[in-house]
């Protein structure tokens, strides 16, 4: 049941390629944000923190599209239209003779990624079914993990040669796209496909994305909304709180990416026996992390909390992507996912705004706003908990296992 009514040309070669295009997001910033210092010693006087803050602000739109496309043209061509889009804007900017050029880049970046995302899932959901397809959710999430660190480690150290080079870095995604095109299937549009053309005789509910995916979209917003403060805040937090210098914070969040990695791996088994528990994982790891580091006076309380926090990024996406797979029928399935992933770059972008919001009522101390963040994920914790017990009669994926 769970393989597509397309021929696979090499099943091994198709599980790769979705893979490896899911890494598209994890690129937009491990290899902008280790050159930022060198690039705005290169433009003085120009905004560089736009160049990390306008690609997933082009996502938003761009997931939109993606879903509005898929059901005039094949998500193959969808996806290779945003790879080549995505490999425009990373290569080019090495090309880029000024700032505003280079800016246009990260607008094709951004488009690219935004085009590629939400298709990725969607079509992880159509091939595979069941304990494979979380395995396949976990797994790109850990292919992600794997791909920030090596692009980070290479942007920052061919930034040493100038701040055109790690722009080359994006390279690897020509082969992305080569074995998209050699490897994925080309599936029809949605509106040639059988559940498609089985839409009108389906009762409104199946038409609907419903209630309990719209949660997981708003879960999506709010938890990265609040949890992007660790990104935001651990490098300042660390020197603030006279623990250590810019060396532990690379360390610590290296240790972060390390932990999602090794979560990601095993999601599928923790799915496999939690279900729609599995958020609460997610919840309670983001509140432990963010106590310990309000409370961290050492290194260990920092890496305590940097640990934990992996866990949290190990388990949040693929659990909500899993999870809205299993909830929405197919017709409406490549929506939802664009929703959940315009939710997830809204959040990003949204973040530095609660920040300056909560920092304006408990002050500019680090440690406090991590407190304030521990206290909000606790109480998100008990809602979620309340909301999954309330519900516990609509428990099931009734859309687990379909595949077509």
């Amino acid at each position: 049941m769970a393989e597509p009514k397309t021929h696979h040309r090499s099943k091994l070669g198709t599980k790769a390629t979705l893979l490896l295009c899911a890494c598209d997001s994890n690129a937009l910033g491990s290899e902008m944000t280790p050159i930022l210092a060198v690039i705005a010693l290169a433009f003085p006087g120009e905004n560089v923190n736009l160049l990390v803050a306008l690609p997933p602000l082009c996502i938003i739109p761009a997931s939109l599209i993606a879903a509005k496309l898929s059901y005039h043209m094949s998500r193959k061509t969808i996806l290779t239209i945003g790879q080549a889009l995505f490999v425009i804007g990373g290569i080019g900017g090495a090309f880029a003779p000024n700032f505003d050029i280079l800016l246009a880049t990260r607008v094709f970046f951004g488009l690219g990624c935004g085009l590629v995302y939400p298709i990725v899932p969607t079509l992880i959901s159509q091939f595979y079914a069941g304990h494979e397809r979380a395995s396949m959710m976990g797994g790109a999430n850990a292919v992600g993990s794997i791909i920030a660190m090596v692009f980070s480690t290479l942007s920052g150290t061919l930034a040493v040669v100038g701040w055109h080079v790690p722009f080359f870095v994006n390279i690897f995604f020509v082969f992305v796209l080569v074995m998209q095109i050699v490897f994925l299937p080309k599936v029809p549009p949605e509106k040639d496909m059988a559940f498609a053309q089985r839409a009108a005789s389906l009762p409104p509910e199946q038409k609907r994305i419903g209630a309990r995916a719209w949660m997981g979209v708003l879960l999506m917003f709010v938890t990265m909304t609040i949890s992007m403060v660790y990104l935001l805040k651990m490098a300042i937090f660390i020197q603030e709180a006279d623990i250590g210098d810019s060396v532990m914070a690379g360390l610590a969040s290296s240790s972060t990416t390390f932990v999602a990695l090794v979560v990601s791996l095993v999601f599928a088994r923790l799915f496999k026996h939690l279900k729609r528990y599995t958020v609460l994982v997610s919840m309670a790891a983001v509140a432990l992390a963010f106590t310990l580091l309000a409370f961290a006076t050492s290194p260990v309380g920092v890496f305590a909390g940097a640990v934990v926090y992996g866990v949290y990024l190990g388990t949040i996406i693929p659990y909500l992507q899993t999870s809205l797979s299993g909830l929405v029928h197919p017709y409406r399935r490549t929506y939802a996912l664009s929703a959940l992933s315009m939710a997830m770059f809204a959040g990003q972008a949204c973040s530095s705004v609660y920040v300056a919001a909560v920092e304006g009522v408990v002050g500019t101390g680090t440690a406090a706003l991590f407190e304030v963040m521990s206290v909000t994920f606790i109480a998100l914790f008990v809602v979620v908990l309340a909301y999954l017990l309330a519900t516990h009669k609509n428990a099931g994926y009734p859309y687990g296992d379909v595949t077509e």
